[in-house]
């Protein structure tokens, strides 16, 4: 789909001063000094585009050689359907400092060269809480937009309790609305890896599990494609009582 050249050239310091104001990664100075002196650029791995575009890759021989960098790149390269055209971006790469390490610039090439689809996911959580004390099982309805690197989203979410009765037990529903935000370190996708979510009770004049305004923040991981665990705190009483609530998510 694409055509490469490679070009491995030998830079000294001074040469490569000259690419320090185009680098799509610049490090803070007092970074880029410690850098020049500890692992100086030694290296530039170049890929040529047909579009004529050129990517540089500028580094120290002691951390990468061309052969390890081509082979991490190619991959990535050959699907970077956006990058522009007559024009030369260059990245600097240094393990010591996080904008420059080789995962977070494939990463960073990935969703500013990728051709990316915006998306929208849709699921049907289910799972089991313990809340304030309570076994509360859950379910719910879930909507999340795929944006590159991350996701946002909300959902519908009914925590049912059970509580006693003169009839033995009777069921109530406590429906929260949530706003979610999702994301996978590293990575392109973020498949709801890990999640933050706040949730607001609605029907706070009917739920007997909670009183007054009560609001809900947990952070949920992933442990396979559709289970996950939580943890966080509800916050009722008008939030002047707190507890901790922990629980699993299966996701359809």
């Amino acid at each position: 789909m694409k055509r490469f050249l490679l070009i491995a050239l030998f830079l000294c310091l001074s040469g490569s001063i000259g690419f320090a104001q185009e680098l799509q990664n610049k490090l803070p100075k007092n970074h880029q000094a410690w850098a020049d002196r500890s692992f100086p650029i030694t290296d530039t791995l170049a890929f040529d585009f047909p579009n004529e575009g050129k990517l540089l890759f500028l580094f120290n021989r002691e951390e990468f050689t061309p052969e390890m960098l081509e082979e991490e790149f190619r991959p990535i390269l050959e699907q970077a359907t956006q990058f522009p055209a007559f024009e030369t971006h260059a990245y600097r790469l240094c393990q010591n400092f996080f904008p420059t390490r080789l995962g977070q610039v494939k990463n960073k090439i990935q969703k500013k060269y990728w051709k990316t689809l915006t998306s929208i996911e849709l699921g049907f959580p289910v799972g089991l809480d313990f809340t304030a004390g309570k076994f509360t099982p859950e379910i719910g309805f879930q909507a999340a937009l795929s944006l590159p690197g991350f996701q946002i989203g909300g959902s519908i979410t009914n925590t049912v309790y059970f509580p006693e009765s003169e009839s033995g037990f009777s069921v109530n529903s406590n429906w929260f609305v949530n706003a979610e935000y999702h994301w996978k370190p590293g990575s392109l996708y973020a498949n709801q890896h890990q999640t933050i979510q706040v949730g607001y009770l609605l029907n706070n004049s009917n739920s007997q599990l909670f009183e007054g305004t009560t609001m809900r923040a947990t952070y949920k991981q992933t442990l396979s494609r559709h289970m996950s665990v939580q943890a966080g705190i509800v916050g009722t009483k008008n939030l002047t009582t707190f507890y901790p609530v922990v629980g699993f998510r299966i996701r359809f």
